[in-house]
């Protein structure tokens, strides 16, 4: 194992000195060399103290420069005002391009990230130190849009960039910021040499909005909590004026094995912020959301953990529809865990600390199922993986229990993840098109069979069945019952059932003309909390 020197006792010696890496060959044979590799090019991102790194391939040496110096406010300016087009390359002619329709409104006011979130690289990108531009360049950008951007409709969808609200935001010495080797600012605390003023955020929002022509600012970056609960005037201003409704924000996990690695603040900083949110949403009236993401299979997660957060989403009526599982990227220290095993966070050798690590199909579909607990066809994964992790008690159709017993039919087949080939999501022109037809004299078609899914009493379901019964189609519960006994054929019976079930069938009356406005289901589905 290479010897690792954090300290020079001259910044002359350090300007004149490399470290070499373990050679490529070392570092693809041996995952614990390549995690010490990682831990050693994180340790050397700023550019205060920064040295270059050799690392051999062959007979070759490889030469990697310190990361550069940050770009001062007036490069920055130069930078962004120089005289770009604003539209799509010629070449895409009249295409659409929903990654140009999401930013074409959107402006960049500063780079760099001092976060140090594990599975993130941005900061290998862009620096650990911010680089801000100027308030009169974003406001001349921001005409520049409104006079020239086709399309415009006065909002302006984004003031931000890696992150939301790191704007000026910097050490409050730059001796100390020269020298520091921490991975993040913010992580386990808000470090104390940090400034944390957002005033100067909160001039450029209201100097944005009062600019002729413009409507609405919006802020559709990441806004990194724990650092904005430092100024509540801030959370004010951003809450009463520039969310659309929702507001998204990244707890990432609740555990701290997971945050932990993830360099990630505790879920008591969320809640803390969730009360100034809800406070000034409504002290002006409005009724606005948080949207958490979460990461599931993310290094350090154990399947005890994804319960913990499972149950906490349905505890706050939270259910996702679109859930990511964490995938290594290139540089970012959670890849490193990922291959091996270890954590570069501290110092890595043979016997150092050991991170969990969840690969393999199942347990990576098992996160994310546990993340979308409501889905159906999750449920028997789920099911599965609670009576092998003792919780079988949450298996159940109570309110504080996590699946239910029963499973509707047709569902339970498809695994998280699963994509039926060959069936693309469809428009809503061609959704329109496919349109059942209602039946009637002139139609050729028989009606189709519609799931239900239980009794639910609600308007909505009343609705649905009422609309049903018009059109005469059979409605049936999950169960195989008719919802609606009068006109409805009587199911194939099942010779599995019991006979107090089959004897409960009731009987089919051709003869009656009418429906009734809504008949419950008579099978024991009725009962169940849907």
């Amino acid at each position: 194992m290479l010897k690792f020197h954090r300290r020079v006792p001259q910044a002359i010696d350090r300007e004149h000195s490399v470290i070499r890496m373990p050679s490529y060959e070392a570092v693809v044979d041996d995952p614990i060399l390549y995690a010490h590799a990682s831990r050693i090019l994180h340790l050397e991102a700023n550019p205060g103290n920064a040295r270059a790194l050799v690392q051999r391939h062959g007979d070759t040496d490889v030469w990697l420069n310190p990361p550069p110096l940050p770009l001062t406010t007036k490069e920055m300016d130069a930078v962004y005002e120089l005289p770009y087009q604003r539209v799509p390359h010629p070449a895409y002619g009249d295409a659409r391009i929903p990654a140009y329709e999401m930013i074409r409104f959107s402006i960049s006011i500063q780079r760099g990230c001092f976060g140090g979130c594990t599975f993130c690289s941005i900061t290998e990108h862009e620096g650990r130190i911010i680089q801000n531009r100027s308030e009169d360049s974003v406001i001349r950008e921001i005409e520049t849009i409104r006079d020239t951007v086709p399309g415009f409709t006065g909002v302006i969808s984004d003031l931000g960039g890696p992150t939301a609200n790191m704007y000026r935001v910097a050490c409050k010495s730059r001796e100390i910021e020269a020298a520091c080797r921490k991975p993040s600012c913010v992580y386990p605390g808000i470090c104390p040499n940090l400034n944390t003023d957002h005033s100067p955020l909160i001039r450029l929002y209201r100097r944005a909005r009062e600019l002729k022509g413009v409507k609405k600012v919006l802020i559709a970056s990441g806004v990194r909590y724990d650092l904005a609960i430092e100024s509540p005037e801030y959370v004010k201003e951003l809450t009463q004026h520039h969310v659309g409704g929702y507001l998204k924000i990244a707890p990432e996990a609740l555990a701290e094995g997971p945050l932990s690695k993830m360099m990630k603040p505790g879920v008591g900083t969320y809640d803390r912020f969730k009360e100034l949110f809800d406070k000034f949403s409504k002290e002006v009236g409005k009724e606005q959301y948080l949207i958490p993401y979460f990461i599931a299979a993310h290094p350090g997660t154990g399947d005890e953990d994804m319960l913990e957060l499972a149950l906490w989403l349905k505890r706050n009526g939270f259910r996702a529809d679109q859930v990511q599982a964490f995938l290594p990227s290139p540089m970012a220290t959670a890849t490193a865990m990922y291959h091996s095993g270890k954590n570069p966070l501290h110092k890595v050798t043979r016997t150092s600390e050991d991170v969990v690590i969840p690969k393999g199909t199942r347990q990576r579909r098992l996160h994310k199922a546990f993340l979308r607990y409501h889905d159906p066809d999750n449920w028997p994964l789920l099911r599965e993986a609670l009576r092998q992790m003792g919780r079988a008690d949450l298996i159940g159709n109570g309110r504080n229990q996590l699946v239910p017993t029963y499973q509707p039919i047709g569902t339970g087949r498809a695994h998280e993840g699963h994509r039926k080939p060959g069936k693309a999501a469809a428009s809503p022109t061609d959704r329109s098109r496919r349109r059942r037809p209602k039946p009637g004299p002139h139609s050729h078609s028989a009606p189709s069979t519609r799931v239900c899914l239980g009794w639910r009493p609600r308007r909505r379901e009343a609705r649905r069945v009422r609309s049903a019964n018009r059109a005469g189609d059979p409605v049936r519960c999950a169960g195989g019952w008719p919802a609606c006994a009068t006109g409805t054929p009587k199911p194939s019976i099942n010779p599995s059932w019991p006979s107090s079930r089959r004897a409960s069938l009731p009987s089919t009356s051709p003869a009656s003309s009418s429906f009734p406005s809504f008949d419950p289901c008579p099978c024991p589905c009725r009962s169940l909390p849907w």
